[in-house]
């Protein structure tokens, strides 16, 4: 998703884990949802499977309470969804260029993927990149995969260092080289 604010910035949505983007749940929606992670939880059966089954349940009714909220980095404006997927716009009346009022409450201790990724049949001059939020580098025909490949094994020690770290996955020619979640 693409969202062309109103200050010229383009608000763009294609991936996970973006500082300006959020959720809204509305207090009349709140407890409903409250309720049903309740029951989720107590009628969950034994075993894992069970558990997985609820908690897998309880993620895709979330999603029907929920409206999309995004920030504009330049101008600080607020866009709100709706049912029908309209924007509703918003302006912010003091805003800092860059920040976000819907970064993580947990700032710098916040935990991010890290992904890194080759593929040598990618047309143009940039066959690979490595990204986590803070850190974005892309890798031109002129390197090899060895570099991205030292560049990730050196961010995730220095992230993991720092406990954040939520997930890590690196690959070459579409084959996962590595892969880690903490247990």
């Amino acid at each position: 998703m693409k969202i062309n604010c109103r200050c010229g910035s383009l608000i763009i949505d294609q991936t996970d884990y973006h500082s300006n983007k959020g959720y809204i749940i509305s207090d009349q929606d709140y407890f409903d949802l409250l309720e049903i992670i309740d029951n989720a939880i107590e009628k969950s059966g034994p075993t894992p499977k069970d558990k997985e089954r609820a908690v897998m349940g309880i993620r895709s009714l979330i999603g029907g309470f929920q409206k999309n909220v995004y920030q504009c980095f330049s101008c600080g404006r607020i866009y709100i969804s709706t049912k029908g997927n309209e924007l509703k716009e918003f302006t912010a009346v003091e805003h800092s260029q860059g920040s976000s009022i819907l970064s993580s409450t947990k700032g710098e201790s916040w935990k991010r993927p890290i992904i890194g990724d080759w593929d040598d049949s990618r047309k143009g001059e940039i066959l690979g990149y490595l990204w986590c939020y803070g850190y974005s580098k892309e890798y031109s025909n002129s390197e090899n995969f060895q570099t991205l490949q030292e560049d990730y094994f050196k961010l995730l020690g220095d992230l993991s260092a720092k406990g954040t770290v939520r997930s890590a996955l690196l690959k070459h020619n579409k084959q996962v080289i590595h892969s880690w979640v903490p247990n």
